[in-house]
């Protein structure tokens, strides 16, 4: 009886000791993201797992999952951002769980992401707009996780008093209501993403309710200029683009200043011309726009054009023309590439002018930049790759002639290509001492010849400088030949002066041939340059490298045309010597 009763109690006390739960879970740590939190801890290696708890709340973790007793982390995922969330963990051993570890805290990462603007904004359709109500729609942002979108709508412009909130991101069309009649609201709308965070508001739509008795806008502006040699082009930038009851312009005009006698229901368009009017007239404008309730705006300031000759910006003979010298009787120009190839290296050309101020600046960099290159020969070079060079280059030419830009709004963007050619030293030999000849003409000089091509569109200007609407195209073909000075600077680089004749390829198209004939020239002057190569160092690239460049170009016929379309040139390029 004795034994029996021993062997019972040792049973109970088995079993009490195999139920007992295992320890508290220590350590808590957590680490957070936007919508995450990873909870880790120390736990019991008796444990047959983990409860991980959590929620918005210290006092009530509803939220709870299991994890195996192999692990000792474990991700919260689908949080909500900017959010502070209370977490603790339990462990359990034969269904009996533990108590509660500390409750620790932390809270989620902002999002700091944005949707796009909503696009679209309008009036479903005009019939929708009431007097206490209208109808609006808008397009369906890309974003997948929106919410849902607000729509603003006030009284006042950029202050919105009253907000509609959709009930989720399907919604592309909504009916606002209870609009005081004969007002004008100001709508805008913005898409929200399930944290809160907005899009930028939209552009405004602007909507009267009926009875509407409010004028649009008046026409932001309003331009004329000529289009041809007796139509004046008006053209009017739209003040209404938000509008949604916006339905049209009028055009006023006439010859007296003040009284407008004419007009013209240009509907939905924004450019209007009036023909066959007489040269020499002087012709004002105005315009209003109007709604679908015939309500019409004020009119614009007054503007005027006048009917007048027109000028291109070669303008022949008077100005310009082609060739290398003045015209001569007999032939019309004289024969000139033979002698441009005798003039190579020569400036003797520019000492025997009389506008020697002209050049003045031309002389100064080339002494600058002579001045520079000397007593540094002696200065390591890499081996020479040969003696031919050719490369492209591109960059951005700004002509000297102050009415280029009156024509032709920006500066030209050209592209080149060059060839390059030391002097050959079985040529050389038979003139010159063959010390000489090495120190001096191997080591130092070259020839290039170089092309371009540059584009420009412009308009034609009147006699009295103003703009018209017709198109221009000025195309230009730049050949030169350069005898350049070269001298190392330091190893790997080389600096270079040069200086030779142009022969240029020139064309101005216009949009009104009958008046202005297409020109097409050639046309001589003479350039000046200064630049650097920079070789690359790569054994593998030997002879590639880059270069940079500056040159002054006068394309004039030596003087004798009033319009010179030289200017300078600053260039960046590539090239390979071989």
């Amino acid at each position: 009886m004795k034994i029996r009763l021993i062997y019972s109690l040792f049973l109970l006390l088995m079993i009490s000791q195999s139920a007992s739960a295992s320890n508290v879970p220590t350590n808590i740590t957590l680490s957070a993201t936007q919508t995450t939190i990873t909870v880790g801890w120390s736990g019991d290696s008796s444990a047959d797992g983990y409860y991980v708890y959590w929620d918005t709340s210290s006092n009530n973790l509803d939220s709870h999952t299991g994890v195996s007793q192999s692990l000792r982390q474990y991700t919260i995922t689908g949080l909500v951002s900017s959010t502070t969330y209370y977490v603790a963990v339990s462990s359990y051993n034969n269904s009996v769980e533990s108590d509660l570890s500390t409750i620790e805290s932390i809270t989620t990462a902002a999002d700091t992401t944005y949707p796009s603007t909503p696009t679209g904004l309008s009036i479903t359709k005009i019939t929708d707009i009431k007097d206490d109500s209208v109808s609006l729609k808008w397009n369906k942002n890309p974003e997948s996780d929106l919410d849902h979108y607000n729509i603003y709508y006030s009284t006042t412009s950029g202050s919105y008093e009253d907000v509609i909130e959709t009930d989720d991101a399907t919604f592309t069309s909504i009916t606002v209501t209870g609009l005081i009649d004969a007002t004008r609201y100001y709508c805008t709308i913005t898409a929200v993403y399930p944290s809160g965070n907005d899009s930028e508001k939209s552009d405004e739509l602007i909507v009267d309710t009926l009875v509407d008795t409010i004028p649009p806008y008046s026409p932001k502006s309003l331009t004329a200029a000529l289009s041809g040699s007796h139509s004046i082009t008006v053209t009017i930038v739209n003040g209404n683009s938000q509008m949604a009851d916006y339905k049209g312009n009028i055009l006023y005009y006439g010859n007296v200043s003040g009284n407008l006698d004419k007009q013209v229901d240009l509907g939905n368009s924004f450019t209007y011309t009036i023909g066959d009017l007489p040269m020499g007239s002087v012709w004002f404008f105005s315009a209003s726009s109007y709604d679908f309730s015939g309500n019409v705006s004020t009119t614009t300031s007054q503007v005027s054009a006048t009917v007048e000759k027109t000028l291109q910006f070669l303008n022949q003979p008077k100005d310009f023309d082609g060739g290398c010298f003045i015209s001569t009787a007999a032939d019309g120009t004289r024969s000139c590439l033979p002698l441009y190839f005798l003039m190579v290296g020569s400036l003797a050309l520019l000492m025997i002018r009389n506008n020697l101020l002209k050049y003045l600046r031309v002389g100064i960099l080339i002494c600058i930049l002579s001045i520079a290159f000397a007593g540094i020969s002696n200065a390591d070079e890499p081996e020479n790759p040969g003696n031919n060079i050719i490369g492209v280059s591109m960059g951005y030419y700004q002509p000297l002639e102050s009415d280029f830009k009156d024509y032709y709004d920006k500066d030209m963007l050209p592209v080149y290509v060059f060839y390059e050619r030391s002097f050959s030293g079985d040529f050389y030999e038979r003139f010159l001492p063959k010390d000489y000849y090495e120190r001096f003409f191997l080591r130092n000089f070259s020839l290039d010849i170089e092309s371009g091509f540059l584009k420009e569109k412009g308009h034609l200007l009147t006699e009295s400088g103003d703009k018209t609407d017709i198109q221009t195209k000025l195309t230009l073909v730049p050949v030169s030949a350069s005898l350049k000075f070269n001298m190392k600077i330091v190893r790997y680089v080389v600096g270079y002066i040069g200086v030779g004749p142009d022969y240029w390829y020139c064309q101005e198209k216009t949009g009104y041939e009958f008046e202005h004939p297409k020109v097409e020239e050639w046309v001589g002057g003479f350039h000046c340059k200064a630049g650097v190569r920079l070789y690359n160092t790569d054994e593998k690239f030997k002879g590639t490298g880059a270069l940079v460049e500056t040159s002054y170009s006068q394309i004039d016929r030596f003087g004798s045309n009033k319009t010179d379309i030289g200017g300078w040139a600053f260039k960046f390029g590539i090239f390979y010597h071989f």
